[in-house]
């Protein structure tokens, strides 16, 4: 049995406890058709592709239809892979230790997750999806981390601490680099470029979500978020979508001037909306429901 687990990757508390102590939420991962044309988007037809009593959550596609995910189960945490062409379920760590937050290194068929190591120290591993290969320690320094996004070398992270920093590092030279603070747990590579997108909160309360340039380490402000909304992730075509308690928000800097109510989910009896993914094809987007 894993020994410690993170509560922070789960609900974005920052103290580590076990989990007999603060079981992980209920969540299921729904899965809806999407469309969109010129920041207009479409969202219908969901079902719920996990089915699973307990913690299914932080969803990153892997191509058209394989979904990578985090899941509980007796005591510990790994990462899962969901092919949804034919529903099977691939645990891709199975380890002793808890892994969470996979996301797909570009230009390779393996994967980044944080694992929580037998101290409870919280580092970058790096894993094949074939698992040939033995994990391999991203950054033997860096903790701990929390979130982290990819683009080629370049790492952003979500680093742990009073208060929570964002920090660029590369894999293949030694040039770590804070970029700020007081920054969310939403870390996303902007399609179509080499530049992270990450929101921070502001010393009036505002939560804004900016740009950071891959190679200046400059960040400009993309938009504020709307009040009372979670996490949110960005489409093929630029558009950033997020949620209000069962409501869907868009925004793309090149059509809106605001947030747009794309759907409300109220009717399917959601009780809330957090984390969210879109495949890389723009016709699928992942929805972490509350139970």
């Amino acid at each position: 049995m894993k020994k410690r687990f993170l509560v922070c990757l789960a609900f974005g508390l920052y103290t580590m406890v076990s989990y007999a102590q603060a079981p992980p939420p209920d969540t299921e991962i729904f899965v809806f058709n999407l469309k969109e044309e010129k920041g207009k988007v479409t969202i219908e037809k969901g079902k719920n592709v996990t089915e699973h009593k307990g913690y299914d959550n932080q969803p990153y596609f892997y191509g058209e239809d394989h979904l990578l995910y985090t899941a509980y189960d007796n005591g510990q945490t790994d990462i899962i892979m969901l092919d949804l062409s034919n529903n099977k379920k691939t645990n891709l760590t199975n380890s002793k230790e808890s892994e969470y937050s996979a996301a797909m290194v570009p230009g390779s068929e393996s994967f980044a997750a944080v694992r929580v190591e037998e101290d409870g120290t919280q580092r970058l591993w790096l894993f094949q999806l074939n698992a040939k290969k033995s994990p391999q320690l991203v950054f033997e320094n860096i903790a701990p981390v929390g979130y982290h996004a990819w683009s080629g070398s370049k790492v952003a992270m979500f680093i742990l601490g009073t208060p929570v920093t964002l920090l660029t590092a590369n894999t293949k030279k030694p040039d770590e680099k804070k970029i700020t603070d007081n920054i969310g747990r939403t870390l996303k590579l902007i399609p179509g470029t080499v530049d992270f997108a990450f929101e921070r909160t502001e010393e009036n309360g505002d939560i804004n979500i900016y740009r950071l340039n891959s190679n200046t380490s400059k960040y400009d402000l993309i938009v504020k978020k709307p009040e009372n909304s979670s996490d949110w992730t960005i489409t093929k075509e630029g558009t950033y979508v997020t949620s209000s308690e069962s409501k869907i928000l868009t925004f793309n800097p090149k059509y809106h001037n605001e947030w747009n109510e794309v759907t409300n989910f109220s009717s399917m009896g959601f009780s809330g909306i957090t984390r969210m993914a879109v495949n890389e094809n723009n016709t699928k987007i992942a929805i972490v429901i509350n139970q």
